[in-house]
């Protein structure tokens, strides 16, 4: 069976909310006293289990060069996730989702900073308003900064996803995602475990495992090894526009799931810092050449229309 655009983008739609759903799961580890590495060790591990099991023989004719590439891109991702692990430690789910979301407005500035690529104007003004919605998300003011610890940890990693997503798309086109996938998630892992080991001393002592087993499961099986792979299955039956606009839903089902779960409670500033953010990332998104092309295209008609039209009322005279 052919998978149509509509079925590609449901499956989209399913991923954003597997990782959606993935900042309150890891809040409730959190929450059991498993530590920021240990968790990425852990959704690392099953993560290559699960990866192996599906494609280990494409992952055992790995090259020299597909590792290179793999191992970097691993660590810029790998950056990102311990970032975003302890930033929701000392975060709302919510902040974390949405903070962490603004890694699409920064991905054209390092694409332009790096490789080159011509930079849009509208970009400048995405950043601003993705700005002016993380100042009322985190509560910063004139009179107070109150925006904390786990705010700034999130916002970095932002800036490790983008840089992550750069790499991949400019680096990677000639290596498997199997591979890659493989790669991301064993650099997860060693760096999960290493973090674990020499930063936070190995405690496991105070962990209430019966809370934390399912979150772990559930990170390392759904949101990273499902996640993924429908992500890429799907968007190759798709448009790029419409994935990204799919996928950015995950901060807002990051923020349903925050507020059903009780982590959170329903506020105006959350709705307002989050739509101006959301729709500074539409706006990233969506391409308006095509549109404008279209809209000349259109006038053109018209007026061609019209003056065929004269000519007629001229010719019946």
């Amino acid at each position: 069976m052919k998978m149509t655009k509509s079925m590609a983008n449901i499956l989209l739609l399913i991923t954003s909310v597997f990782w959606g759903s993935g900042f309150v799961v890891t809040k409730i580890a959190l929450d059991a006293n498993v530590s920021a590495g240990f968790i990425n060790f852990v959704r690392g591990f099953l993560f290559v289990v699960c990866v192996l099991l599906f494609f280990h023989k494409k992952i055992f004719k790995m090259t020299f060069k597909d590792f290179k590439v793999g191992l970097i891109a691993g660590m810029l991702n790998f950056g990102g996730f311990i970032t975003q692990t302890i930033g929701v430690m000392y975060t709302t789910p919510s902040n974390n989702a949405f903070i962490s979301s603004a890694y699409v407005v920064i991905v054209p500035f390092i694409a332009w900073i790096i490789y080159g690529k011509k930079f849009q104007v509208k970009g400048l003004v995405a950043i601003a308003a993705c700005l002016i919605g993380m100042v009322i998300i985190t509560g910063i003011s004139n009179k107070e900064i109150n925006m904390n610890i786990g705010d700034v940890y999130t916002l970095i990693c932002a800036f490790f996803y983008a840089g992550s997503i750069v790499y991949l798309g400019y680096s990677t086109s000639t290596t498997d995602f199997s591979v890659v996938a493989f790669m991301l998630a064993a650099v997860q892992a060693i760096g999960g475990f290493v973090f674990f080991l020499l930063v936070e001393k190995g405690q496991l002592s105070t962990v209430s495992w019966s809370v934390a087993i399912v979150p772990l499961l559930y990170m390392g099986i759904i949101c990273s090894f499902v996640g993924q792979t429908v992500q890429v299955v799907a968007q190759k039956h798709t448009s790029a526009t419409s994935a990204g606009l799919i996928m950015m839903l995950e901060s807002v089902f990051g923020s349903i799931f925050s507020i059903a779960f009780g982590f959170e409670p329903f506020t105006v500033k959350l709705i307002v810092g989050g739509m101006i953010i959301m729709l500074s990332i539409i706006l990233m998104e969506v391409e308006f050449k095509p549109l404008l092309v279209k809209k000349k295209e259109t006038a053109k008609y018209k007026g061609e229309t019209l003056n065929n039209s004269s000519e007629n009322v001229d010719f019946a005279e």
